[in-house]
């Protein structure tokens, strides 16, 4: 088991069977109603998340007991503490706990006769707060969502624990990143929205640019992957003198793509000249500036990345950088440059890194390029039909998932010593419910043996209807071997109190007929509209009708249901459009694809009101998370009512459900 020592306390404190130990620890009743709360400790020239920590443990612990703790410095104590008491970091109370070689994310968790200690790694950093944050859940503690409402803080008039020494293990991903996890893509977010969604990062164990750079959160992870061409090598700073480092697009040098409406993330629209030596030059110059006088390169890299939905330079000294045999893909003139920028960062920089998001047509691994430099972090950007969630990822049967494994195997083999993924675990494409945690548990497991370093997921936070989803993933991108069953049922039990056995079937419903789909659903919760049959509506319909009767009239458990209560009308909204389609579309070719759709204006018509729908949970809590509510909702028009995500087959052929 992954944290045996504190298992072994949870199972004491929550007064369930002994624990099999062939030797039985003494306990430390921290807090009972008859002694005296324990004060806390800190060093007077505690670290920023030191401090933080000890405050993180007085404010959990208060809530669950009532008892007013009280926070002190070391330095005012002589001898040692009368009674029981509590050492937060390194401190003249836990100078007997070696930290020597425990990394930043490592701590100790020691219970004595009168002492509970809790100390970081050595640079005294977040891992005194994730010792915190692992002790105050294995005391039952859960964020489940970023708001104070969100969390769940069992009552316990006494705290007893085991005695005994745990040194947590380094985590397996090391770098865990859930893009908006808070509230960061709605527009309107407020700035206590902003807050809550750090904290929640920060309690769950996130460690790059989620938790955000307070000084009191212990630093970040930061492998930047972000489309950067653009940004390196500005249009309006180089054009002029340098229109040879710029894209050439049906037969011109050019500043902007006349065909393409303008980006904020690129306004040329284009790509760069990667086989220009001048540019290759001044791109390499440019990071090697950024990386210079750095003391923090082992945790940072600088990215290297196309810019996203742009055309390629179409020259011939470009060209030649391709394979022949696949002139579509663009992997071996993006990787030979990413080469040339990290050899030149190597030398002049060492230990320096650079990053390349592998996606859209560079996903696939180069074929002529033969070695990836060993200071090239690649972030596979799994996105589209490069998996299926509805099946496990090993599955031979998912051609989908056959194709990402292959590829991360030849990435692999080209060398690429660090490898990350970059997951879409959430509705960039459809915000009802996405029932996807089993698949996504055994995905995170499962990477661990291909070497993969860290996870990144981008999502829209669509906290209604989604929540469960984005809650697990920070469960499992911290332990991977979390037991799944046992901590669904605290979910159903904790998160939805009264309301917990019909919400159980409703989640379970969901998650069934995920994993028997026959069709796939594919990132951002493309086909997720076919798994949600008119049956599965019904039955799911009727649990949450149960759900609300039993929570009627307790205003916490009526406000986290009415999210998930949103999507569900969402979902069925969506299925009647369906429908419609199946009843009254007229069949109509795919444009530049093999299947067809079937076209219904009373379905479009139909799909407007869906979109008002959605727009009544635009304040208060957050629901669907929607940076821009436009009639598209981010691919779900097109997939709802052209068929976008199955354009390669028949749509009549897909609603044999419905």
């Amino acid at each position: 088991m992954r944290n045996c020592f504190l298992l072994v306390m949870v199972v004491w404190t929550m007064g369930g069977a002994r624990p099999c130990t062939a030797a039985e620890p003494a306990n430390l009743t921290l807090i009972s109603p008859a002694g005296a709360a324990p004060e806390i400790f800190i060093d007077l020239r505690a670290t920023a998340p030191e401090k933080f920590a000890a405050q993180e443990l007085r404010l959990y612990l208060e809530k669950m007991t009532g008892r007013t703790l009280t926070i002190r410095t070391d330095y005012w104590i002589k001898g040692a503490p009368a009674g029981k008491y509590i050492a937060v970091g390194r401190n003249r109370f836990t100078a007997s706990i070696n930290t020597h070689g425990l990394a930043t994310e490592q701590y100790v968790i020691d219970v004595s006769a009168d002492r509970l200690a809790i100390v970081g790694g050595h640079d005294r950093q977040r891992g005194v707060l994730y010792g915190v944050y692992d002790l105050l859940e294995q005391l039952g503690v859960r964020w489940y969502r970023p708001e104070p409402w969100g969390e769940h803080v069992p009552k316990q008039k006494t705290i007893a624990l085991p005695q005994g020494r745990h040194v947590a293990r380094l985590p397996d991903y090391a770098y865990r990143s859930v893009l908006g996890g808070g509230f960061t893509r709605n527009a309107e977010s407020t700035l206590d929205q902003q807050e809550w969604g750090s904290l929640w990062a920060l309690r769950n164990r996130m460690n790059a640019a989620d938790p955000g750079s307070d000084p009191r959160y212990g630093g970040q992870v930061t492998p930047s992957f972000e489309h950067t061409y653009y940004q390196t090598i500005p249009v309006q700073d180089y054009f002029d003198r340098h229109p040879d480092y710029f894209c050439l697009y049906k037969g011109k040098r050019r500043r902007v793509n006349p065909d393409a409406a303008p980006r904020p993330d690129n306004p040329t629209g284009l790509q760069l000249c990667l086989s220009n030596p001048g540019l290759q030059e001044l791109f390499a110059q440019k990071i090697i500036g950024r990386a210079r006088g750095r003391n923090d390169l082992a945790g940072v890299s600088f990215s290297v990345t196309p810019n996203d939905a742009c055309p390629f330079c179409e020259c011939a000294a470009c060209k030649a950088m391709d394979d022949p045999n696949n002139p579509g893909s663009m992997s071996d003139r993006v990787c030979t440059f990413s080469n040339i920028v990290a050899r030149k960062l190597s030398q002049a920089v060492p230990g320096a890194r650079v990053s390349l998001n592998a996606y859209s047509t560079w996903t696939a691994p180069p074929t002529t390029v033969k070695r990836i430099e060993p200071n090239v972090l690649i972030h596979i950007a799994l996105i589209n039909e490069w998996s299926d969630y509805t099946r496990k990822f090993t599955d031979p049967e998912s051609n989908w998932n056959r194709q990402a494994l292959a590829s991360i195997r030849r990435w692999q083999a080209l060398g690429a010593a660090n490898i990350y993924t970059y997951e879409y675990w959430s509705g960039y494409a459809w915000p009802g419910p996405l029932p996807l945690v089993r698949t996504m548990a055994d995905r995170i497991g499962q990477y661990r043996r291909f070497n993969i370093r860290g996870i990144y997921n981008e999502t829209s936070p669509h906290w209604g209807p989604q929540g469960l989803e984005l809650f697990m993933f920070a469960r499992l991108i911290w332990n991977p071997d979390l037991d799944v069953s046992r901590e669904l049922n605290l979910y159903y039990q904790n998160y939805y109190g009264p309301a917990e056995r019909p919400m159980k079937s409703y989640h379970e419903a969901l998650m069934n007929a995920f994993e028997k789909s026959r069709t796939p659903v594919f990132s951002g919760g493309r086909g997720m509209h076919l798994v949600l049959t008119p049956r599965l509506m019904r039955e799911s319909g009727a649990y949450l009708e149960q759900a609300q009767k039993l929570v009627k009239g307790v205003p916490l458990y009526e406000r986290r249901l009415k999210g998930v209560v949103a999507g569900h009308e969402f979902a069925a909204r969506i299925c009647e459009i369906i429908q419609l389609r199946k009843q009254q579309g007229v069949k109509t070719p795919v444009a530049g694809s093999s299947g067809s759709y079937l076209k219904c204006p009373k379905a479009e018509r139909a799909y407007q009101d869906v979109v008002s729908f959605m727009g009544r949970y635009r304040n208060g809590d957050a629901v669907f998370d929607i940076q821009a509510l436009s009639p598209n909702l981010g691919y779900v028009d097109d997939d709802i009512l052209r068929n976008g995500a199955f354009g390669y087959r028949h749509e009549q052929d897909l609603l044999t459900e419905f």
